[in-house]
């Protein structure tokens, strides 16, 4: 039975498969004109279909790649304009995208959301757990999905990736491949590296930066970068057998939970227990003791 955490699991109707063996996704970095949500959807509609001609089947866009926190009056909510527009784009060119944008709920709260639109109209939602400005809620759950392509794909935005923790729990939620959105002027290329290969996963990081964009296979090993993308596309294949197979999967098989409990507790101090000094009778000294081998030369 699978272990139940505070989290979001999608599934996707099964008449939308594809090879479950392998899998091409891209990351693309895309630096908005935050002040026109209209012309980004247009942009990201563009480069997905130069995606489609180089068999991409997951174009993963950075962070905030349709309105940024600081514009609140164009924040929108999940089924708002530009949504629509990205899922119109993906059933044309057949290849699902993942934006991010500024949502507003029915009740008036923000959230630094990512959305995955898939062919067919299914859509996933992300909130990113440690919101960056006063102004925003955090979300309140992990996301794992059960994508079309075999796998699962977990999705964690920004300095969400800067806690360990959040990376493992997706991970041991089942993630495949961890989707890591991006932007600013700070780099997260080394942190995500150790962060596949701790938890055997692939990671798709898209950046506002090409130079920072990349994909991370499960050995901590970088598959795809600047220097080897296609027509501007960053591009990889994602195996799902070699993620089971790796070092880091089998660490997380021999993890102990029972040894853990601290982990969940707030704070950053560990909690030690100080071992109690022994009692001693009254009038005692301590005394230390040599031992001397019996051929040792006498002189």
């Amino acid at each position: 039975m699978r272990e139940r955490f505070n989290e979001a699991i999608y599934s996707i109707s099964p008449g939308f498969r594809m090879d479950a063996a392998s899998f091409r996704v891209a990351v693309l970095a895309l630096n908005s004109s935050h002040e026109d949500a209209a012309r980004n959807c247009s942009r990201i509609a563009a480069q997905l279909a130069r995606a489609a001609r180089e068999d991409v089947q997951l174009a993963v866009f950075p962070q905030s790649s349709i309105s940024a926190p600081d514009d609140e009056a164009r924040a929108e909510p999940f089924d708002g304009p530009s949504i629509d527009a990205i899922a119109a784009a993906v059933d044309e060119t057949g290849v699902a995208a993942g934006v991010g944008w500024i949502e507003r709920t029915e009740d008036g709260r923000l959230f630094d959301s990512y959305a995955i639109c898939f062919p067919g109209g299914m859509r996933v939602r992300h909130r990113k757990l440690h919101a960056a400005q006063r102004r925003l809620h955090g979300g309140d759950r992990f996301t794992v999905l059960d994508a079309p392509f075999g796998i699962r794909i977990g999705i964690l935005i920004g300095e969400d990736n800067d806690v360990v923790e959040n990376v493992r729990m997706t991970a041991l939620m089942g993630a495949t491949l961890l989707i890591a959105p991006m932007r600013g002027d700070r780099s997260h290329r080394a942190t995500l590296a150790a962060r596949a290969a701790d938890n055997g996963m692939y990671i798709a990081y898209s950046h506002t930066a090409r130079e920072e964009s990349m994909i991370v296979g499960p050995d901590g090993r970088v598959l795809a970068c600047r220097a080897s993308a296609q027509d501007g596309l960053i591009v990889a294949d994602v195996n799902p057998s070699l993620a089971e197979a790796s070092i880091g999967r089998q660490a997380l098989a021999a993890r102990r939970p029972d040894l853990y409990a601290p982990l969940a507790r707030r704070g950053n101090a560990y909690p030690l227990t100080p071992e109690p000094e022994r009692a001693r009778p009254r009038g005692s000294l301590p005394l230390s003791f040599a031992v001397i081998g019996r051929h040792r030369a006498m002189r």
